[in-house]
């Protein structure tokens, strides 16, 4: 224990002027986070210095920082060769290692451990109840800033063999980034569950197991080599490992009248006239298309959210162009009555049939929400703490939108305003939407309980209304009357938790169509 401490002493008087600008900079963060709203009002300025007025350089430069403090720490008794002044000291491995964790651990981490809890308490949320979630938040800073900082200070000999070794590692992830989007594979597509967990041992045991065993055995080459075969043994399972079925056991296919929304494709007509093209959207990789679709028949006090689309033909030859399925994440709600669906193809695939005739299959995964402990919110008149939400206002800049804090993550919710029923003074940010049309805003239920790896334990969110669309905005009817779709006080705000009620798949056909004339930047028309 002496000597940890010794080692950690000295540490401290070498690095002190590092220590001070960390320090420094956690408390120019910390005050920044005091200020969430004052700080995306600044950034919403069109001052040519609102980068540095609003204070976004902070978060980077205080993490770039705390990574350059672990390595100086870490290279000031280097573990890469045999002829290091330290090991003619009686230093023991375990206790080197103990000192700079212990070096770690009180400038950075408890530093930062106290500005989360005085975040909490100038907001005024419970901390005892979230002092568990604080200490999680730190367990996954380690996994993803700390340790990594640690394990390339004990493979490198100095600063710039550091920056080289960081560079060959982003340009090895940026290649196999490259790769990935070279294979065929759908969005929901990944390997059984068992081999995910199994990989992420791997990696994350990695990062603890190769800076363990370089300190003790000084071996930089070996233990480089571990970790690159930890790497290829990973990536090799995701290549030879093929993907689990798991959507279509997780939505059990239907028949589209009996689905929780009745959707149709609106077949498209393509205009006379020259294609009024986006000049870049022929050099791109990928090309959208665009699937027009009708909606009706959702219950009320629910939503039906699109999560995934795929395509297939009836010619397996011409299917190669189909890259499984696709997000779409598009809400459909009671009162929706017309919405749009994308779906991006290889543009080496497209242009080799883009105009031949082919009948399309199309599958759509919707997820049903039901409505749950629903209440009514009366908005008061200017900042309001509510149990669910959080510390919320109307947002000062878009008056159809609330601004709310909340711990850690935003809370999973279904909402809706009817603007009709509670008309607002029109403003300058308010916007124009038809008279007869509802507003409705959504957000996803966090189901994970570890806490993201954050430097704040305050999640600052937007409830964003948005109005339902209809179909009198599509079919050129005769000009509507308009509202405007406003918070004010008094609005009343019908709330309720989302609660997952089934989950199915559907399939609708669309023949005799050529995909040159589903293009997002062609010019065409609906027809009934």
């Amino acid at each position: 224990m002496n000597q940890i401490l010794h080692i950690f002493k000295k540490d401290a008087r070498r690095h002190w002027p590092e220590i001070l600008i960390s320090l420094a900079l956690l408390g120019l963060f910390t005050r920044h986070e005091l200020h969430p709203w004052q700080n995306s009002n600044a950034f919403s300025s069109f001052s040519p210095f609102f980068f540095i007025l609003a204070g976004r350089y902070l978060t980077p430069a205080a993490i770039l920082f705390w990574a350059f403090l672990i390595v100086r720490v870490v290279q000031g008794e280097s573990l890469v060769g045999d002829r290091q002044w330290w090991v003619t000291k009686p230093y023991g491995w375990r206790n080197l290692l103990a000192a700079k964790l212990l070096f770690i651990l009180i400038f950075i981490s408890v530093p930062l451990f106290h500005m989360h809890l005085l975040l909490l308490h100038h907001f005024g949320f419970p901390i005892l109840p979230n002092l568990s979630a604080l200490l999680v938040m730190q367990l996954a800073l380690y996994f993803v800033l700390f340790l990594p900082a640690l394990l390339l200070a004990s493979l490198t000999k100095n600063f710039g063999q550091l920056l080289l070794t960081a560079a060959c590692i982003l340009l090895a992830a940026i290649g196999i980034a490259w790769l990935s989007t070279k294979i065929s594979s759908g969005d929901m597509e990944s390997p059984p569950a068992i081999v995910e967990h199994f990989q992420d041992l791997l990696l994350w045991g990695s990062v603890v197991a190769v800076p363990v065993w370089q300190f003790a055995r000084r071996r930089r080459w070996v233990s480089a080599a571990v970790l690159l075969g930890i790497l290829v043994v990973s990536s090799l399972i995701s290549v030879i490992v093929p993907n689990a079925k798991t959507l279509e056991k997780d939505y059990l296919p239907v028949e589209a009248q009996t689905s929780p929304a009745k959707i149709a494709i609106r077949q498209t007509t393509v205009t006379t006239g020259r294609r009024n093209a986006n000049p870049w959207s022929d050099v791109t990789p990928d090309v959208r298309l665009s699937f027009p679709i009708t909606v009706s028949g959702v219950a009320s006090g629910t939503m039906v959210m699109v999560d995934v689309m795929k395509i297939t033909t009836d010619s397996p030859r011409d299917s190669r162009w189909s890259r499984g399925w696709k997000y779409q994440n598009v809400e459909l709600w009671p009162e929706d009555q017309v919405k749009s669906l994308s779906y991006e193809v290889a543009r080496k695939e497209y242009e080799k049939i883009k105009t031949k005739p082919l009948n399309l299959h199309i599958e759509l995964a919707l997820s049903e929400y039901q409505e749950a402990d629903a209440r009514i919110l009366l908005v008061p008149v200017g900042r309001f703490v509510d149990e669910t939400l959080g510390i919320c206002r109307v947002d000062p800049l878009r008056s159809s939108s609330m601004q709310c804090l909340k711990p850690f993550h935003p809370p999973g919710l279904m909402a809706t305003f009817d603007p009709q029923e509670f008309p607002c003074t029109e403003d300058e940010h308010s916007d124009t939407i038809q008279e007869d049309a509802v507003s409705h805003a959504w957000e996803f239920t966090n189901h994970y309980s570890f806490p993201d790896a954050n430097y704040t334990p305050i999640a600052d969110y937007s409830i964003w209304f948005s109005p339902v669309s209809l179909r009198t905005g599509l079919d050129a009817k005769p000009r509507q009357r308009t509202k405007s779709l406003t918070l004010c006080p008094g609005s009343e705000i019908r709330l309720a938790r989302p609660e997952l009620k089934r989950r199915v798949r559907i399939q609708l056909d669309l023949p005799d169509v050529r995909l040159q004339d589903l293009v997002t930047d062609a010019s065409f028309s609906f027809s009934n």
